[in-house]
């Protein structure tokens, strides 16, 4: 018995420290390798294949015959079932180990790129933790099963009591780390580098007017290659612009033809702001324009009445650290979540 309130064992689950390998974890499939096509634990049918008829196609496959060992030691994984324990070592550092529940049965697939590792034990992406091996009294316990006498086979099982209760407690962590992968792990200090670098100029602009505001988003547009039309248009309508884009030369078949822009300089939240989204439509309307319609504010939100007409029409909110990401060079660094 293995159950989740009171197993019996955890399974110490050696397989290579690679980066790729962590991304399947993540992903709910902790793969094993010497597994090419045609190695897979079980038949078609879904019983366990015969060991020497196994090693007769492992020699086939790897030209080398196998360890007496390897195919008991793999097979150890058909006894792994839903709710059991894993704990992989060095994953996805060296220091580090990556723990999780199984959330199925064993399968065979092989991977198409590294034509290998088909051997697949699925997991519960939502229990994976991370810890390093001295983070506390339980990581400790629970590493120390990774001496060398343990660490020797790709698959070996932990039945001290002292190390599964560690085990179970560090599954229940909700201050651990999720285990990420390793470019994940970089985009996360990416965008905390952008979100410290899009606020930082927020602070630094409060002392700006609305004349160098409107330079700066000019500029803004020209440095990613948008062409500067015209400025400060109006219609005798009621229809207002401050800009007028065209996009970057060799790109006009995939970007709308024309873009409209009208700028706001407030601080916090302007009220007035769904007047500025009225003269954008307003405007395109009289012209009979196609334009792509922004309205560009360094203020910290929109009001409602502005959300909803501005999504009635079509017409681009930009604002906060967004329209600081945008003056950055970097629209595509801002995040919906830091202005929430």
């Amino acid at each position: 018995m293995n159950s989740q309130e009171n197993p019996d064992f955890f399974t110490v689950f050696r397989t290579d420290d690679d980066e790729w390998i962590f991304r399947e974890i993540t992903q709910g499939r902790l793969r094993q390798g010497w597994g090419a096509d045609g190695l897979s634990l079980i038949s078609r049918t879904g019983t366990p294949v015969d060991k020497l008829r196994w090693e007769k196609k492992y020699l086939e496959v790897w030209r080398e015959q196998p360890s007496s060992q390897r195919f008991a030691i793999l097979s150890r994984m058909l006894d792994l079932k839903k709710e059991d324990i894993v704990v992989i070592p060095k994953m996805p550092e060296w220091n580090e180990f990556t723990i999780a529940r199984v959330s199925g049965k064993y399968h065979f697939e092989v991977d198409t790129d590294r034509k290998d590792f088909g051997h697949i034990i699925p997991i519960d992406s939502n229990s994976i933790r991370t810890f390093n091996y001295q983070e506390d009294y339980e990581a400790f316990l629970v590493s120390s099963t990774f001496a060398r006498a343990n660490h020797r086979p790709a698959i070996s099982w932990c039945y001290n009591s002292d190390q599964i209760d560690a085990a179970c407690k560090l599954l229940k962590r909700k201050g651990s780390s999720t285990a990420r992968p390793m470019e994940e792990m970089f985009q996360v200090a990416v965008n905390k580098a952008f979100k410290e670098a899009a606020s930082k100029l927020q602070e630094m602009v409060k002392n700006w007017n609305g004349d160098r505001f409107e330079k700066a988003i000019r500029q803004a547009f020209q440095n990613q290659g948008y062409q500067f039309k015209r400025s400060r248009r109006f219609d005798g309508e009621g229809g207002d612009i401050d800009m007028l884009f065209s996009p970057p030369l060799g790109h006009a078949l995939f970007l709308p033809s024309e873009i409209s822009v009208q700028v706001k300089w407030k601080q916090g939240k302007d009220q007035n702001d769904d007047e500025a989204v009225k003269q954008v439509i307003q405007w395109a309307k009289s012209q009979s324009s196609n334009a792509r319609k922004y309205v560009i504010s360094s203020a910290s939100s929109f009001t409602e009445d502005a959300c909803t007409r501005a999504a009635d029409h079509d017409v681009i909110l930009i604002y906060g650290l967004e329209t600081m990401c945008f003056l950055l060079g970097a629209p595509e660094q801002y995040r919906e979540d830091w202005d929430s």
